[in-house]
């Protein structure tokens, strides 16, 4: 018997988000959580990330080879889903990153950067099968502040390693972006500056 089946644990809850948003990859993801999950795991990110083509206009795309593609960042995904999606042998699903997972994850069924609307529209008391919400209003509240300045971050380090990358001599590649990301969210948890602005 695993955890999904005890009363009193959050089965209902991890089974819910299993077949709602790991089975097709955490959407919302900012840099903050990939930096999070490869220093915890020891792992450096391009390990469980993969790429897909961005939108002109999306301000999550990254700039690479001399501009000739623009992408978007993500935990990967496999056959099955996201690569932490762990199956049960009951055929259930569960996070394999735990509280390790992206914010958007663990705020599931509310979406970030939409107050408490839960996926698909509903109010986040309405969770599939009766679940409720694994984190309370104050909770949720918290999370939702927190991811909106992990946004806000990510967004600004995208544009600024975008500019990078237009003036590079090397073209960069996605691995170069991560390593400038690891390099800026030290920087940012440290409060000093972007490190193309350290001045030697």
């Amino acid at each position: 018997m695993t955890a999904d089946f005890l009363p009193g644990t959050d089965g209902p809850w991890q089974s819910s988000r299993a077949k709602t948003l790991c089975r097709r990859g955490p959407r919302y993801v900012t840099g903050a959580d990939l930096v999070r999950i490869a220093r915890t795991l020891a792992l450096e990110p391009w390990h469980f990330t993969q790429t897909a083509p961005a939108a002109a206009d999306d301000p999550t795309g990254v700039v690479l080879d001399n501009a000739r593609r623009r992408v978007t960042l993500r935990v990967a995904n496999a056959a099955h889903g996201c690569v932490f999606h762990i199956r049960t042998l009951q055929g259930t699903g569960r996070c394999g990153l735990g509280d390790l997972a992206p914010a958007s994850c663990r705020m599931f069924p509310a979406l970030p950067g939409k107050g408490a609307t839960r996926t698909g529209g509903e109010a986040v008391e309405e969770v599939r099968g009766g679940t409720g919400p694994r984190l309370d209003e104050e909770q949720l509240a918290e999370a939702e502040r927190q991811w909106a300045a992990d946004r806000d971050h990510w967004f600004e380090l995208i544009a600024r390693w975008n500019a990078l990358a237009e003036k590079a001599e090397t073209p960069p590649d996605v691995e170069d972006f991560q390593r400038y990301l690891l390099e800026a969210q030290t920087s940012r948890e440290a409060g000093t500056p972007w490190p193309e602005d350290v001045v030697a």
